[in-house]
């Protein structure tokens, strides 16, 4: 009887132990959906959020980008002397549209970030395409004519013609006179502009001798005449680089065109996008750009330059025509003549 009694109550507890067990497991699985729905209610309320938010930043994007090819359009009918002032408030513009798409990757899909930088990066093209079209550059641009001839224009007064040369040297003041910065007439310094100085801006940089010139930031085009002895050094730019009349330079520069006329004897570190132009050079070389300093990946993406495209060994020299032999006029720099690194 003892043993019977005996076996009943351990079967008794055994039987307990295993509804308990049980129970605690029916616990364990009925808190675990709990918390299971509890995370798809938030991933959901998560989701409509991001949704939500894609859809402010598209229509806010496509506002803004509207309202400045509105602006855009209207550049002609912008009085002359004004129009720097347009074009730096545009370009100002897209660098804000540009921060705005940056703060706003971490919820955009891949496919609406990369459609939105790819519009920025015509957007700012259009800009810089406009602002050379309607400013006057024209001591930057390459002749056609007899090299050595001068300029001159014919004007009508009445039933008569008469001709009138051009004062070249006005038309430097007048490209210098434009730039919103500026260096000119300078020996033996180091000049520098910074980020807030010279973004989205034009940059003039005249008649210096012995001088070393640093431009950390991504102004949107620079014009550069008549160095020598100097060393350049400047961030992305969206637009040109002109270089004219220089001789024993180095430049460290990234841009998506570069013009380069009338230079001799200098060396040319470069990112450029399209490819170099020369005209009338002799004894100039290239090599890769490897200039870098803190906060140049910001730059970078504050122009739209692409990073990864670089043509520095493509050169155009509008002097050679001869399809079948390289050009002697530039060379590539050899890698045990090239600067390391840049003790500035």
């Amino acid at each position: 009887m003892a043993d019977w009694q005996g076996n009943y109550s351990v079967t008794t507890t055994t039987e307990d132990q295993m509804s308990a067990f049980t129970d605690k497991l029916i616990k364990r699985e009925e808190e675990r959906q709990t918390q299971l729905q509890k995370r798809r209610l938030e991933e959901s309320e998560q989701s409509f959020k991001i949704q939500d938010s894609v859809r402010n930043f598209l229509d806010s994007f496509k506002s803004e980008r509207r309202d400045l090819e509105t602006s855009l359009a209207e550049s002609k009918s912008v009085e002359s002397s004004k129009l720097v002032e347009h074009f730096d408030i545009l370009s100002q513009r897209v660098s804000k549209l540009q921060r705005y798409v940056s703060e706003s990757a971490m919820f955009l899909p891949p496919y609406e970030l990369k459609t939105a930088q790819n519009l920025l990066t015509s957007l700012q093209a259009k800009i810089q395409e406009k602002r050379e079209e309607l400013l006057p550059k024209k001591r930057f641009a390459f002749k056609s004519s007899n090299k050595k001839a001068d300029k001159r224009t014919v004007v009508s007064v009445g039933n008569k013609s008469e001709e009138t040369a051009k004062d070249s040297k006005s038309e430097d003041d007048l490209v210098i006179e434009l730039a919103a910065c500026k260096f000119v007439g300078t020996s033996n310094k180091t000049l520098q502009k910074n980020g807030n100085e010279i973004n989205q801006k034009d940059i003039a940089l005249a008649n210096l001798t012995d001088c070393v010139v640093l431009l950390y930031g991504a102004p949107s085009a620079i014009h550069m005449n008549k160095l020598k002895n100097c060393k350049i050094f400047s961030g992305p730019v969206p637009g040109s680089i002109f270089i004219r009349d220089c001789t024993n330079c180095t430049f460290v520069l990234a841009c998506q065109q570069l013009r380069i006329h009338s230079t001799t004897n200098s060396h040319f570190y470069i990112h450029v996008t399209s490819k170099a132009i020369i005209e009338d050079c002799n004894g100039i070389k290239f090599a890769p750009c490897n200039w870098t300093y803190d906060g140049q990946d910001e730059d970078y993406a504050l122009s739209g330059l692409s990073k990864e495209r670089n043509n520095w060994d493509s050169v155009d020299d509008f002097d050679w025509l001869a399809a079948d032999a390289h050009s002697p006029n530039w060379s590539i720099l050899d890698e045990s003549e090239r600067v390391a690194s840049w003790n500035v």
